[in-house]
């Protein structure tokens, strides 16, 4: 099978870029990457458009101006450019991933595109759905319209209030005339689907991500926390910060407040991933440990020496932190309303609590970190569910038959079109 997976850029995010699921198959099947921004070395992943600075510059310079009308996804062009692409050419499916934002991609080119080759699209947030938001909260105008003005406007669109009903209008017509098929990672975007007035009449599969679970394992924590420079006797909380001033889904200030009102009975280190600079105030009470951006085998390292991950996330539409955390049996807090309770199987890979509840969180730390053998319990059937439902191998599988099935689809519908098209007897 030859399976083109195509995106904004492919090292960076890679689990959802398609590069890592292109290592996986890579083996028995050829499989290629087109991206907007080529940061490897690989012969296998292609640059959109090739190497060409005033091309790729003014083709930047007119999705930043969509983007900034509030249009973001419309007038891109690398959609454009796939067919001209010996990658395109020589695939029997094309998936698409990230494409909304840095991949300089239109959605208006996927009628012409799923005319020409079974078209998958992973959705990994509800932008799909919207008239532009990535993330609604409580508005529910995204299934009627999205009327103006929008609650939850994109920071950086100068219409951003006003130009969601247009954009919504817009994505209807394309779907209409699109033959996509749909991958979600879990149930709650699953549901988002069905209730879109834009998407639900499109094939929608549920596929979780997977992870490599050989590098996220359960480890010896003494030695994980021994190599970290963590103090013998600490006990251990881990998160991502993706930074307090730019925060509007990851529930980070929650999760401050909650840590300056909670007074552990035992000393304490904050293993916070990627930013880290809004929670340097909290010194006087906690070890706090930045551990900027890590991943792979230092990601594992840092989940697997935590006594409890917690991802307060107030929007997620999956959330493959958590995934890793449990396959390092580290117990996982999230918050309700999103796709995390599903995601972890709660109580099986950790423990749920209300959205935005100083106390509750208080309360599911303290519970999980006074508790040794519940601590351990939860961690145990944490990785159990880890290796049931997100190994990258059964991730693999779950798509291979998709692309075989949507492949045989758009043959027949092929066939059908041609049938059609045929002189009747006597004509």
């Amino acid at each position: 099978m030859n399976i083109l997976h195509v995106s904004n850029t492919d090292l960076a995010g890679g689990r959802f870029t398609g590069l890592y699921m292109q290592r996986a198959l890579g083996v028995s099947h050829r499989v290629d990457m087109a991206v907007w921004n080529r940061t490897s070395e690989s012969a296998s992943v292609h640059q959109l458009p090739p190497r060409n600075r005033l091309l790729h510059g003014l083709a930047d310079a007119v999705g930043s101006v969509a983007d900034r009308a509030g249009f973001d996804g419309l007038l891109g062009t690398s959609g454009w450019m796939l067919p001209a692409t010996d990658c395109f050419k020589k695939a029997d499916v094309v998936h698409l991933h990230l494409i909304h934002g840095g991949a300089n991609f239109s959605i208006l080119s996927l009628p012409s595109l799923s005319r020409r080759k079974p078209l998958v699209w992973t959705l990994h947030d509800p932008w799909a759905s919207t008239g532009g938001c990535e993330h609604s909260f409580e508005c529910v105008k995204w299934m009627t319209g999205c009327a103006a003005p929008c609650p939850h406007p994109r920071r950086t669109a100068l219409f951003m209030r006003s130009s969601t009903h247009p954009h919504w209008e817009v994505k209807r017509r394309v779907y209409e005339r699109a033959d996509v098929t749909l991958v979600v990672a879990s149930q709650w975007m699953e549901q988002r689907i069905a209730n879109s007035p834009l998407l639900r009449h499109l094939p929608c599969h549920r596929i979780p991500f997977g992870i490599d679970l050989s590098v996220f394992k359960p480890m010896n924590k003494a030695e994980a926390r021994r190599i970290l420079g963590i103090p013998t006797g600490h006990k251990v909380i881990a998160f991502r910060d993706v930074g307090l001033a730019s925060d509007r889904f990851k529930g980070m200030r929650w999760l401050r407040d909650a840590l300056q009102l909670y007074t552990p009975d035992t000393p304490t280190t904050l293993l916070i991933l990627e930013d880290g600079k809004g929670f340097a105030e909290l010194s006087t009470k906690y070890d706090v440990r930045p551990m900027g951006w890590v991943d792979g085998e230092e990601l594992a390292r840092v989940l697997g020496a935590a006594d409890a991950f917690v991802m307060p996330s107030i929007q997620e539409s999956f959330g493959l932190m958590a995934v890793e955390a449990m396959a390092c049996g580290t117990p996982v807090v999230v918050a309700d309303g999103t796709a995390l309770p599903q995601v972890i199987d709660a109580p099986v890979g950790g423990v749920v609590v209300p959205p935005m509840d100083r106390e509750a969180l208080i309360g599911a730390l303290k519970q999980l970190l006074d508790n040794d053998e519940l601590r351990a319990k939860i961690g145990v059937q944490a990785r159990q569910l880890a290796e049931r439902e997100y190994s990258l191998d059964l991730y693999g599988q779950r798509h291979l038959r998709l692309y075989a099935e949507v492949i045989e689809r758009h043959a027949e519908r092929t066939r059908r079109t041609a049938a059609s098209m045929k002189p009747s007897l006597g004509t």
